[in-house]
């Protein structure tokens, strides 16, 4: 793990986070500060707190690596490249062909625990701050709950990690050995619980960029699912504390389903606009900038996930690389009408004129995703590869989903239930769920909805592992999918990547392999259970 210093990087990190319309930051970049001469007040916490932040939009997180390469590998889109090619033997993580040596998983490792590290520096300062009360509960709740919550990525995606709790100054004192995974969570849980009421709970008609009472709350529930479910299987415990936490968002009425324009909140997402009447996106990583403007974050939401675009010249290019499967599709062909299919799977490419060219009827797995389109950016000149389009971490149409979820697996059908996943299906132009349906009926209509709602949003992966059947949907269901349907197309970037990484998942891949880059440094650390027999 790399300890690069946040005091040595407060000035890029101010300079670029000032630029991102997020309401924290109005600060001057310092060249050089010591711990002992910093944090001396609001202002200077503030721009420590941006640095936190800051990990969420780097390349090796939510701009690139997290949220595609290590967590798009589910049964709803596939990679469109050959399994022997270049993108994918450079990026083995996209079809799980990775081992414990992969680099873009080692830089994503070594960013989360950076983002952890430089929490910790700022909690071990904060106090001696001159500040406000009600100034240093939020940014000290701020900083506290994002130390969790990349904890939780850490542990949600390599199973067993080091619980970091002090800052790291020399990894030759500082090694640790991993924390169980059951134990690692519960404290998890429990330091995002004491950020509830740190936070602030009353800008919420602003920017979706920083953290909230109810995004503490509603991503409190998405840890407590995983948490009740595999592998730790804590089970009725903590489907009760899921129900709790989002029916806290729930009951709130801060946040509604944006109605009347599917696309609008993802059009919204591309251009730096904030829909303040519903809120219906929580949390999203905020990127900003052309790169060619002279100012950038490293995302490449629309250039490697999002519709494909064959056209640059100031207006961007589209690569691509994920479109969605045959699964994805009879999903939502299962209910006819539904609006998401073409918000989610894009019924045509940009040409390499600029203009619309549509998908025939018969290529269905050309689809590529819908949601991040490039098209939809309002920055010119627009970037060849990286993009301005926000990612979104939390909407409310999953904490709907999460509260029917936990609360049918407490309750079982329940009228909540019921209501909340009709709610969304109603939003997406299909019909309601009946009362008389039965809980296993339920269970699996919910996990049906999850996919159709929240599909390339790094989150279906996840889904399908705490349900125990990650395995089974790509090694036998995408599987079957991508040999047996005729419909499946032939030219080899639409079936060489999809076969080659449904053929090779196994057990193992439902988490990463602990990085051998860090193992050689933290003397402590040993290969994950998952992976330890390779």
């Amino acid at each position: 793990m790399k300890t690069n210093n946040i005091l040595k990087q407060i000035c890029i990190w101010s300079l670029v986070l000032n630029l991102l319309s997020c309401d924290f930051l109005d600060t001057k970049p310092y060249d050089f500060v010591a711990p002992e001469t910093f944090y001396k007040d609001e202002k200077e916490c503030t721009m420590a707190l941006a640095g936190v932040y800051f990990t969420l939009a780097k390349a090796t997180v939510y701009g690139n690596n997290y949220s595609l390469m290590l967590s798009n590998t589910d049964d709803l889109s596939y990679f469109t490249r050959e399994y022997t090619s270049t993108p994918v033997l450079n990026h083995g993580a996209v079809c799980n062909t990775h081992d414990a040596g992969n680099s873009q998983m080692f830089d994503t490792w070594t960013d989360l625990y950076d983002g952890i590290n430089n929490a910790n520096i700022l909690l071990e300062n904060i106090d001696r701050a001159t500040m406000s009360d009600e100034a240093h509960k939020r940014i000290k709740g701020e900083a506290k709950f994002l130390r969790a919550y990349y904890h939780f990525l850490l542990v949600q995606a390599w199973y067993e990690v080091p619980i970091r709790k002090e800052s790291v100054i020399d990894m030759e004192t500082s090694s640790l050995e991993a924390t169980p995974h059951a134990e690692a969570m519960d404290w998890i849980i429990k330091e995002m619980e004491d950020c509830i009421d740190m936070v602030d709970n009353s800008n919420y008609d602003k920017s979706p960029s920083y953290v909230k009472k109810t995004v503490v709350e509603g991503i409190l529930a998405r840890v407590c699912l995983w948490r009740a479910g595999y592998p730790s299987m804590g089970g009725n415990e903590f489907y009760q504390k899921a129900t709790k936490y989002a029916k806290a968002v729930y009951d709130s009425k801060k946040h509604k389903l944006y109605k009347g324009d599917i696309y609008a909140i993802w059009k919204n997402m591309a251009s730096d606009k904030y829909d303040t009447e519903y809120n219906e996106s929580m949390w999203e990583v905020e990127f900003i900038g052309t790169k060619d403007d002279g100012r950038y974050t490293e995302s490449r939401i629309g250039n490697e996930i999002g519709n494909l675009q064959n056209v640059n010249g100031g207006k961007g290019l589209g690569s691509g690389f994920y479109a969605g499967s045959l699964i994805l599709w009879d999903l939502y062909e299962k209910n006819p009408g539904d609006l998401r299919r073409d918000l989610s799977m894009a019924p045509y490419q940009i040409n390499n004129k600029g203009a619309e060219a549509a998908w025939k009827d018969t290529e269905i797995v050309e689809r590529r995703c819908g949601k991040f389109r490039r098209e939809w950016e309002t920055n010119t000149p627009l970037n060849k590869n990286y993009t301005g389009i926000n990612f979104p971490i939390l909407r409310y149409a999953d904490v709907l989903l999460m509260l029917a979820e936990a609360d049918m697996e407490v309750n079982g059908v329940t009228n909540l239930a019921l209501s909340c996943i009709n709610e969304v299906r109603e939003r997406a132009g299909i019909s309601k769920l009946p009362e008389t349906i039965s809980v296993d009926a339920l269970r699996q209509e919910l996990r049906d909805e999850r996919a159709r709602e929240l599909c390339f949003e790094a989150l279906r992966k996840y889904d399908l592992v705490r349900w125990g059947i990650y395995v089974k949907a790509i090694n036998t269901d995408l599987a079957k999918a991508v040999t047996t349907d005729s419909r499946w197309s032939n030219v080899k970037n639409n079936r060489s990547g999809a076969e080659g990484f449904a053929l090779y998942t196994k057990d193992k891949h439902q988490f990463l392999p602990i990085p051998r880059q860090e193992m050689s440094v933290n003397t402590k650390l040993k290969q994950n259970s998952y992976w330890s027999k390779e």
